[in-house]
């Protein structure tokens, strides 16, 4: 009874301590790694919300940090009890590169994002929570170095450099069954479609004003085509 009790005590003060970390989504914002200052790039994609969720399994409950970027660290952790602070007990991130527009800036800026979580194996960090007038701030501050990352939880700040690119192509039908029909496209503009993921599934060229891409080989779900210059528009694969 004793033991139970102590665990109840234990999860209401971690509840408790990490109410606002676990109710928000949080998108990254800026990084500042070793005193420089790099806000998030514009990508032809949306932008992933990060999230703090409770998991469990064979080994027990615990916690974990999803942030993501173009790429997506998962941070297994463990929260050191009466602090604002958190260890890292394993992670691991996704390894794709993005191509499109913005593509140095963006990829130089995930390779920041995945080294202050990968680098080194253990780490501690210390994380604030800051109320803005209209939303809110998380900042997570690497122990071993001082670098920080920022997350706010909108995504506004990302909607108009979106809404900055042209949306000059239709998708004929929507969802879609064998083939993607696509029209008012340039000829010869590249164009990829990255599932929900952030993973680049398919990458070609427009053959035309109209054209078809074969999506008999996709999986059934949701999916985002991106031509070079414009907006990038959702898709369903029934």
């Amino acid at each position: 009874m004793k033991k139970i009790l102590l665990l109840l005590l234990v999860g209401n003060v971690l509840s408790a301590q990490n109410a606002e970390l676990f109710n928000n989504n949080w998108y990254i914002s800026k990084i500042i790694d070793n005193g420089q200052t790099t806000t998030t790039p514009a990508m032809d994609i949306p932008l992933s919300k990060s999230d703090f969720i409770a998991v469990s399994g064979s080994m027990g409950s615990g916690y974990a940090f999803n942030s993501k970027h173009f790429n997506s660290c998962q941070l297994e952790i463990s929260f050191a009890s009466g602090t604002n602070s958190f260890a890292k007990t394993n992670a691991a991130c996704t390894l794709s590169m993005y191509g499109g527009n913005n593509q140095t800036a963006v990829n130089n800026y995930d390779q920041k994002h995945q080294n202050f979580y990968i680098i080194p194996m253990t780490e501690t960090f210390t994380y604030e929570i800051v109320n803005n007038s209209s939303d809110k701030v998380l900042i997570i501050t690497k122990n071993s170095n001082g670098d920080k990352i920022y997350y706010n939880n909108t995504n506004s700040f990302l909607a108009t450099k979106e809404n900055l690119l042209k949306e000059a192509f239709l998708i004929a039908q929507n969802p879609v069954k064998e083939n993607l029909m696509i029209e008012h496209v340039e000829k010869g503009m590249p164009f990829q479609i990255f599932d929900v993921t952030g993973k680049l599934i398919s990458t070609g060229e427009t053959s035309g004003e109209k054209f078809k891409i074969d999506t008999q080989h996709f999986a059934k779900g949701q999916y985002i085509l991106i031509i070079k210059g414009s907006k990038p528009l959702k898709f369903i694969k029934e």
